[in-house]
């Protein structure tokens, strides 16, 4: 998903041997943790073995907010993979795949950016794949079921013999994966099954073919789930730990699955109508973009914390005037009217040593490629920010002003609120305030023309 532009390393605290060498096997180096390092000294040490231009992925819920901070304190990128929407977030990035989570319900640094729901499912490349390929009318009478890779409960053999109750017709094709404790309980108990048949610790790719033959699929509602909905069919839940609820609700209330217990309600015809129906639903929410969209958003990242950020000096009056003469600025501008260099100077000397102002200067590779500035009456500030006519069309105004906001945040603690106004029409600024969390307001009239008013307000945690 990544490895066409980033080199990917794994930062593991004693791995079993099979996960190390699933990661080896995939081309992955793997950076061990030192086993007498305690959690508390892991952020220090884990900073020591990196880049400043490296992205630290966190996976895992000892990765508590204090962790992230100490992180953050590095100026180090850090995403971070929820699904418990319950801590406060110091992450740049918070990726939760759940769908039904809104915005709302997290707590996060300013300018966090928040990648929620299915359009950023982390699936693997075969079932990527298969959600773009062309779409064949599910096989209902086949089924495919999975309850997990371990299944400690033996929800597999439980759930096998009621639904074998209600398509005792149907072939089954069931998977299990390398950590189930119970195979050989299973294979007694179904080897009189004819219409059974047993896999065992099969590959991503076994895993996509298989789901490709199959219309109807029994599993629990997590990321099998979601790979069933990529390739498309009649997906049956059954939850096997309160964790998966969330997400359960999501695809039942959303018309992406059912719970398996209504098919003992479903008559046997109606199925393939059935299939065919969710199969429509879910190549609408499934549809093959994730990768693309991924990858857009750890580009962006790294973008930002490549540049090279300080705060402005008289030295940058000349290129703040060219700047603010580009007659794109200005045609976006509340006063569109060309500056005067004397009328600049004085401005730009009063905005220098103003001390609730604050210009960051931006620079990529020693060029300059813009600016953002904050000017503050009491806790509330008015953003202004442009790029370089040279620098445009690179994601560069969401990274100036993430870094801006970033910058912000050390030197002005909140609370504060930011307040944007841009020129009706003008969609990639309103994409950019949009994917830094700022939250629509009514629009204004200023100088006969329209604005539409972005803000973000922040409250620092306890």
């Amino acid at each position: 998903m990544l490895t066409s532009d980033f080199v990917c390393t794994f930062v593991l605290r004693e791995p079993s041997a099979t996960v190390e060498a699933q990661v080896q096997q995939a081309g992955f180096t793997v950076l061990h943790v030192p086993l007498k390092l305690t959690l508390a000294d892991e952020p220090s040490w884990l900073h020591a073995q990196i880049s400043a231009a490296d992205i630290l992925v966190l996976d895992g819920y000892h990765f508590t907010p204090y962790y992230q901070q100490q992180l953050k304190q590095y100026c180090q990128a850090v995403v971070y993979l929820d699904d418990l929407v319950s801590q406060y977030m110091w992450a740049d990035v918070v990726l939760n795949q759940a769908g039904g989570i809104s915005a709302s319900s997290y707590r996060h640094e300013p300018g966090t950016q928040l990648c929620l729901g299915p359009e950023y499912a982390l699936l693997r490349r075969p079932f990527r794949e298969s959600a773009t390929l062309p779409r064949n009318a599910p096989d209902i009478n086949r089924v495919f079921l999975n309850m997990g890779g371990a299944d400690p409960e033996n929800n597999t053999l439980v759930v096998l013999k009621q639904v074998l109750q209600w398509l005792p017709q149907h072939r089954f094709e069931v998977v299990t994966g390398s950590a189930y404790p119970h195979q050989a309980t299973l294979q007694a108990a179904t080897q009189n099954w004819p219409n059974v048949q047993l896999h065992h610790n099969l590959t991503a790719e076994q895993m996509a073919v298989m789901l490709q033959r199959c219309g109807i699929y029994v599993c629990p509602p997590s990321g099998i789930a979601y790979e069933c909905c990529a390739v498309g069919g009649l997906v049956l839940l059954h939850p096997i730990a309160d964790n998966q609820q969330r997400l359960f609700t999501y695809l039942t209330e959303n018309g992406l699955a059912w719970p398996v217990s209504e098919l003992a309600a479903l008559p046997t015809a109606v199925l393939p109508a059935t299939a065919h129906r969710l199969q429509e639903r879910q190549h609408a929410v499934f549809d093959g973009l994730a990768a693309q969209r991924l990858h857009q958003v750890f580009r962006n990242l790294a973008l930002t914390y490549a540049l090279t950020t300080r705060r402005a000096t008289a030295a940058d009056s000349e290129q703040y005037l060219l700047w603010a003469n580009d007659p794109a600025v200005r045609s976006n501008a509340i006063q569109q009217e060309t500056i005067a260099w004397e009328q600049h100077q004085q401005w730009f000397f009063r905005r220098l040593h103003d001390a609730d102002t604050y210009l960051y200067y931006f620079e990529q590779q020693g060029q300059p490629i813009g600016q953002v500035r904050l000017e503050f009456t009491g806790s509330e500030a008015l953003i202004d920010y442009s790029v370089a006519a040279t620098a445009r069309g690179q994601g560069l105004g969401l990274a100036v002003l993430r870094r801006a906001i970033l910058e912000l945040r050390h030197e002005r603690p909140g609370p504060w609120t930011l307040v944007a106004q841009v020129k009706a029409g003008n969609l990639p600024s309103r994409r950019v305030f949009e994917r830094l969390g700022f939250a629509p307001q009514p629009a204004v009239q200023l100088h006969d023309s329209t604005f539409d008013v972005f803000q973000l307000a922040f409250l620092p945690p306890n």
